[in-house]
């Protein structure tokens, strides 16, 4: 996935690659073909016109369009994906009520942990000059239908991984929050964490800067990208 001139950790590029193989993969709620869809609508939010308007307007619901799509997916689904990649911050209840009266919170869960880990991947690929990797060839199959049967309300908008309350001593929980939030679907929270784990630790982080250096850009990166945590 990556070439050997490019210095990476052997860890990441291994999960990097587990990652894209799984992402064809049926899932627990969508086949392998929409997993593979729900990454080519993720491109495809980057230059949509209807998404750039509005963004830049007040509100999203002040512009009305369609979305520039060179894929298969149903338009809701289509809307939710690029929502989520273009103008997260600006998500609301009534807006994830309306998205999962037409797909369920399974499957709404489960297109969260792709488009996340699609993201991950492909931002390193841009960021090191190596263009998109191809997309996964889906593979065949019927999804699981595994989801948490112990997954709790704790106020969210979907059920959650139910997780002892204790904090670390980094002074954060013990479970973080955006695992809790993927818990409703085990194998989408196992996705995103096989792929985000090899970037980021909250201590003894394998990286030639200091904790201190990768909190920093953690955060900023963050703030830039509207990230509710």
């Amino acid at each position: 996935m990556y070439p050997e001139t490019c210095l990476l950790r052997d860890n990441l590029t291994t999960a990097h690659a587990e990652s894209w193989r799984q992402i064809g993969q049926p899932g627990a709620f969508l086949t392998a073909a929409e997993r593979v869809e729900a990454v080519r609508a993720s491109r495809d939010a980057l230059t949509c016109e209807f998404c750039a308007e509005r963004k830049a307007a007040l509100s999203p619901n002040a512009v009305q369009g369609e979305h520039d799509s060179s894929g298969q997916l149903p338009p809701p689904v289509v809307d939710m994906i690029h929502r989520l990649r273009t103008d997260p911050g600006r998500l609301t209840r009534a807006w994830f009520d309306q998205v999962t009266a037409v797909i369920s919170r399974e499957r709404y869960v489960e297109l969260v942990g792709v488009v996340t880990s699609a993201v991950i991947i492909d931002t390193l690929h841009n960021a090191l000059g190596l263009g998109l990797p191809e997309l996964p060839v889906p593979q065949p199959g019927e999804p699981s239908g595994q989801a948490n049967p112990d997954a709790v309300d704790g106020g969210a908008w979907v059920p959650i991984l139910a997780a002892d309350e204790k904090m670390a001593d980094t002074g954060l929980p013990m479970v973080p929050n955006i695992a809790r939030s993927l818990g409703l679907v085990p194998s989408a929270l196992g996705l995103f964490f096989n792929t985000f784990r090899p970037h980021y630790a909250l201590k003894d982080i394998a990286l030639s800067i200091s904790q201190g250096q990768a909190e920093f850009v953690a955060a900023r990166v963050s703030a830039i990208n509207e990230c509710f945590y």
